[in-house]
Protein backbone atom coordinates (compact mmCIF):
# COMPACT_ATOMS: atom_id res chain seq x y z
CA UNK A 1 0.00 0.00 0.00
CA UNK A 2 1.58 3.35 -0.79
CA UNK A 3 1.64 5.61 2.03
CA UNK A 4 -0.23 9.15 2.18
CA UNK A 5 3.29 10.97 2.05
CA UNK A 6 4.42 9.48 -0.93
CA UNK A 7 1.61 10.29 -2.81
CA UNK A 8 1.83 14.00 -0.98
CA UNK A 9 5.10 13.96 -2.75
CA UNK A 10 4.05 12.43 -6.64
CA UNK A 11 1.13 15.51 -6.36
CA UNK A 12 3.74 18.03 -5.52
CA UNK A 13 5.60 16.99 -8.37
CA UNK A 14 3.17 16.92 -10.41
CA UNK A 15 2.64 20.31 -10.04
CA UNK A 16 5.99 21.77 -10.04
CA UNK A 17 6.38 19.63 -13.56
CA UNK A 18 3.28 21.67 -14.46
CA UNK A 19 4.24 25.15 -13.58
CA UNK A 20 7.12 24.67 -15.52
CA UNK A 21 6.22 23.30 -18.33
CA UNK A 22 3.37 26.06 -18.67
CA UNK A 23 5.98 28.30 -18.11
CA UNK A 24 8.32 26.80 -20.70
CA UNK A 25 5.23 27.85 -23.30
CA UNK A 26 5.28 31.26 -22.03
CA UNK A 27 8.63 31.92 -22.90
CA UNK A 28 8.83 30.38 -26.28
CA UNK A 29 5.88 32.64 -27.25
CA UNK A 30 6.88 36.23 -25.52
CA UNK A 31 10.32 37.28 -26.43
CA UNK A 32 12.02 40.49 -25.09
CA UNK A 33 13.33 43.31 -27.82
CA UNK A 34 15.13 46.19 -27.11
CA UNK A 35 14.57 49.84 -29.43
CA UNK A 36 18.15 50.79 -30.48
CA UNK A 37 19.14 53.94 -28.61
CA UNK A 38 19.58 55.87 -31.39
CA UNK A 39 16.02 54.74 -32.81
CA UNK A 40 13.49 57.61 -32.40
CA UNK A 41 11.01 56.43 -34.94
CA UNK A 42 8.79 54.71 -32.23
CA UNK A 43 8.00 57.57 -30.01
CA UNK A 44 6.33 58.60 -28.36
CA UNK A 45 4.32 55.29 -27.64
CA UNK A 46 8.30 53.27 -27.11
CA UNK A 47 11.06 55.91 -26.25
CA UNK A 48 14.59 55.07 -27.67
CA UNK A 49 16.06 52.40 -25.89
CA UNK A 50 13.04 51.05 -23.53
CA UNK A 51 12.56 47.67 -24.07
CA UNK A 52 9.31 45.83 -25.02
CA UNK A 53 7.67 42.26 -24.64
CA UNK A 54 6.56 40.93 -27.82
CA UNK A 55 4.62 37.86 -29.16
CA UNK A 56 5.32 35.60 -31.79
CA UNK A 57 2.99 35.92 -34.58
CA UNK A 58 1.31 32.64 -35.74
CA UNK A 59 1.39 32.18 -39.48
CA UNK A 60 -1.44 33.38 -41.23
CA UNK A 61 -2.95 35.10 -37.89
CA UNK A 62 -5.02 38.42 -38.99
CA UNK A 63 -3.04 41.92 -38.35
CA UNK A 64 -5.13 44.77 -37.44
CA UNK A 65 -4.66 48.52 -38.53
CA UNK A 66 -3.05 49.99 -35.32
CA UNK A 67 -1.08 47.00 -34.27
CA UNK A 68 2.39 47.87 -32.86
CA UNK A 69 4.82 44.55 -34.75
CA UNK A 70 8.40 43.88 -35.33
CA UNK A 71 9.62 43.13 -39.09
CA UNK A 72 11.85 41.59 -40.88
CA UNK A 73 13.65 43.97 -43.64
CA UNK A 74 16.41 42.74 -45.99
CA UNK A 75 19.01 45.62 -47.11
CA UNK A 76 22.21 44.45 -48.74
CA UNK A 77 22.02 41.44 -47.82
CA UNK A 78 21.75 41.66 -44.47
CA UNK A 79 18.50 40.84 -42.65
CA UNK A 80 17.29 42.97 -39.82
CA UNK A 81 14.52 43.49 -37.37
CA UNK A 82 12.61 46.72 -37.22
CA UNK A 83 9.88 48.20 -34.97
CA UNK A 84 6.62 50.08 -36.84
CA UNK A 85 2.92 50.10 -36.70
CA UNK A 86 0.72 48.43 -39.02
CA UNK A 87 -1.29 51.31 -41.03
CA UNK A 88 -3.47 49.79 -43.59
CA UNK A 89 -4.50 46.31 -44.65
CA UNK A 90 -5.04 44.10 -47.69
CA UNK A 91 -7.75 45.42 -49.10
CA UNK A 92 -7.47 49.48 -48.13
CA UNK A 93 -6.80 52.19 -50.12
CA UNK A 94 -4.11 54.58 -49.76
CA UNK A 95 -3.57 58.19 -51.35
CA UNK A 96 -2.37 61.28 -50.09
CA UNK A 97 -3.68 64.62 -50.10
CA UNK A 98 -2.29 67.86 -49.10
CA UNK A 99 0.61 66.11 -47.55
CA UNK A 100 -1.27 63.94 -45.51
CA UNK A 101 -0.86 60.30 -45.52
CA UNK A 102 -5.08 58.66 -46.01
CA UNK A 103 -6.43 55.13 -45.41
CA UNK A 104 -9.81 54.72 -46.86
CA UNK A 105 -10.35 58.35 -47.59
CA UNK A 106 -9.51 59.24 -44.03
CA UNK A 107 -5.96 61.05 -43.04
CA UNK A 108 -3.80 59.02 -40.19
CA UNK A 109 -1.33 62.35 -39.95
CA UNK A 110 1.59 64.13 -41.69
CA UNK A 111 2.95 61.30 -43.29
CA UNK A 112 3.56 62.09 -47.36
CA UNK A 113 4.91 58.98 -48.87
CA UNK A 114 6.62 59.95 -51.89
CA UNK A 115 5.83 57.77 -54.87
CA UNK A 116 5.01 54.37 -54.19
CA UNK A 117 3.39 52.65 -52.34
CA UNK A 118 -0.13 54.31 -53.23
CA UNK A 119 -3.55 52.08 -54.46
CA UNK A 120 -4.82 49.48 -52.70
CA UNK A 121 -2.84 47.44 -50.43
CA UNK A 122 -1.96 44.26 -52.33
CA UNK A 123 -3.11 40.14 -50.53
CA UNK A 124 -0.73 39.19 -48.59
CA UNK A 125 1.14 42.53 -47.84
CA UNK A 126 0.68 45.29 -45.41
CA UNK A 127 1.58 48.78 -44.77
CA UNK A 128 3.45 49.79 -41.89
CA UNK A 129 4.89 53.25 -40.78
CA UNK A 130 7.10 54.25 -37.69
CA UNK A 131 4.73 55.77 -35.07
CA UNK A 132 6.83 59.08 -35.24
CA UNK A 133 6.78 60.41 -38.91
CA UNK A 134 9.31 62.98 -38.61
CA UNK A 135 11.78 60.02 -38.48
CA UNK A 136 13.33 59.04 -41.46
CA UNK A 137 16.32 58.01 -41.14
CA UNK A 138 14.78 54.09 -40.18
CA UNK A 139 13.26 52.03 -43.05
CA UNK A 140 9.32 51.51 -43.20
CA UNK A 141 7.06 50.98 -46.28
CA UNK A 142 7.62 55.00 -46.97
CA UNK A 143 11.04 53.44 -48.80
CA UNK A 144 10.44 49.58 -48.54
CA UNK A 145 7.46 49.55 -49.81
CA UNK A 146 4.54 46.64 -48.93
CA UNK A 147 5.94 44.57 -46.14
CA UNK A 148 5.01 40.92 -47.30
CA UNK A 149 2.90 39.52 -44.15
CA UNK A 150 4.98 36.97 -43.80
CA UNK A 151 7.67 39.07 -42.67
CA UNK A 152 5.54 40.57 -39.87
CA UNK A 153 7.36 38.37 -37.29
CA UNK A 154 6.06 39.27 -33.87
CA UNK A 155 3.46 41.47 -32.14
CA UNK A 156 4.14 43.98 -29.35
CA UNK A 157 2.43 43.38 -26.69
CA UNK A 158 4.18 45.33 -23.23
CA UNK A 159 6.30 48.15 -23.33
CA UNK A 160 8.44 48.80 -20.25
CA UNK A 161 11.36 51.59 -19.65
Amino acid sequence: MIRTATIARIVRFAILLAAVLTAAMFFRAWGRHAIPEGDHSMEPAYPAGSRVMTEKLAPGAPLDRGTDVVYRMEKDGTTYERFGRVRAIPGDEIGAKDGVLTVNGEPIGPIAIPGEPMGRVPEGTVLILAINPLERRYPDSRTLGWIRREDVLRVIRVGMR
